[in-house]
């Protein structure tokens, strides 16, 4: 048993195979899963991550750190401020952000090919010095120090190669500040040929670009460092690195450079298309995975899975979105995060959506399992005051409906009663066809 914090009962029994140790408050679940408090169960680890048996979280590859809130593997990254804390500094403190947000890196063992690779990473060209000690910011002391040991080979060329160590015997004297590398105006850095590469005719850029600034109607194409015209279903404004796509449910993808569209279908545990209740996995011809929600209970959310429902052909969505945590979801990418959609979205080209994970919401586990409305012939939907679904009315007797219906055909000489649910027999002088 363990000791169940949200339930009435002081002690739990253990799910299926786990076991536990006298007083505890979680069961040991076996190697490569952990115990997840809030669902009161085991998980498995996700695929970039591993844990040994009786683990609360997954230990992640070199960096990477475990997000709990996320549920997944999260990469370190790294920024420049100013003393105001300004973001998109080419010199400044360096922070760094983990899993309990934004920190200082110590000096210890910080060189020149360190100071590189902290440069290559942010999107520069390279760097032109590093320092410590020299300057001492308020602002220095309302971060913890997060960072130490911080090692960086002469042949590495990306963090995740470097290593380092989490725990420091370091004061806030020690942090690192750093001056990156800039390209001049009217220039970009081209991560490709590492260098500063002139904009091409008719575009412009400020220092230490990473794009220039094209013309109306096209974007920046990074790939060709160039700028492109939209294609014909399209437009944007100067300086756009995308085009906005005229037509509705249509999106801009910046990967393939054209407009495309979300088709969404329902499949079942067992991978095979599902009828009205089911995993919703989306596609766009390209690429197919799951749109992930962190919260199930937002009114934005329900609104996405009620236009999802739509979207798919049925009349709306059951009362409940349904969290599952089938093995079939692990087999999808997510595609899709942070969806919202208003009261009157009829569907999901009414919403908004961010593309890909959101940095706390990126776990294929976090899939959405919709129940949509659907209703057997001879019967019709029945919503209440609200306009919430409630059920399906049958209809009255001698009359039909085919699957899915607001009314019922009712019998010559008779008319349907909406509001009533009744067929009404036509007044003398009048009939019905």
């Amino acid at each position: 048993t363990y000791y169940n914090k949200n339930s009435w009962i002081t002690c739990t029994d253990c799910p299926g195979n786990t076991t536990s140790r006298r007083n505890s408050q979680f069961c040991e679940c076996p190697a490569q899963h952990y115990w997840h408090f809030a669902s009161a169960g085991c998980l498995k680890c996700p695929f970039n991550s591993t844990s040994g048996p009786g683990a609360t979280s997954c230990e992640c590859g070199k960096g990477f750190y475990w997000d709990a809130l996320s549920r997944y593997c999260l990469r370190y990254s790294f920024s420049l401020v100013d003393q105001d804390l300004s973001q998109d500094m080419t010199s400044g403190l360096l922070l760094t952000t983990n899993g309990q947000g934004q920190g200082t890196v110590c000096d210890d063992r910080y060189s020149d090919t360190t100071a590189r690779v902290n440069c290559l990473d942010m999107g520069f060209p390279g760097f032109q010095s590093w320092w410590f000690g020299r300057e001492s910011w308020s602002v220095q002391h309302t971060f913890p120090i997060l960072l130490d040991e911080f090692v960086c080979a002469d042949n590495t060329s990306s963090y995740s190669d470097c290593s380092y160590s989490t725990l420091h015997d370091c004061t806030h004297d020690e942090d690192i500040f750093l001056a990156c590398a800039s390209c001049p105006h009217n220039s970009f850095y081209s991560k490709e040929l590492q260098k500063c590469v002139p904009c091409p005719l008719g575009a412009s850029s400020r220092a230490n670009s990473l794009l220039c600034v094209c013309p109306a109607d096209t974007y920046w194409n990074s790939d060709a460092g160039d700028c492109v015209s939209c294609p014909l279903n399209s437009t944007s404004t100067q300086g756009s690195d995308a085009c906005e796509c005229s037509e509705a449910g249509f999106y801009w993808d910046s990967e393939h450079h054209q407009c495309l569209q979300w088709k969404f279908r329902l499949v079942a545990e067992d991978g095979n298309p599902a009828e009205s209740q089911g995993l919703l996995v989306v596609g766009n011809g390209y690429e197919t995975g799951l749109p992930v929600s962190c919260d199930l209970s937002a009114a934005p959310f329900l609104n996405f899975a009620r236009a999802s429902c739509l979207e798919l052909g049925f009349i709306g969505q059951d009362t409940q979105v349904y969290p599952h945590d089938w093995a079939i979801q692990e087999e999808y990418p997510v595609v899709m995060s942070n969806m919202s959609c208003s009261n009157s979205a009829n569907s999901f080209a009414d919403c908004s959506y961010l593309r890909g994970p959101a940095p706390h919401c990126l776990n294929s586990l976090m899939g959405v399992y919709l129940s949509c409305v659907t209703c057997p012939p001879n019967t019709t939907f029945h919503f209440d005051k609200y306009s919430q679904f409630r059920g399906c009315d049958p209809c009255p007797q001698g009359s039909t409906s085919p699957a899915d219906s607001f009314s019922c055909l009712c019998s010559p000489g008779s008319t349907w009663n909406a509001t009533g649910k009744t067929c009404d027999y036509c007044p003398t002088n009048h009939y019905s066809d």
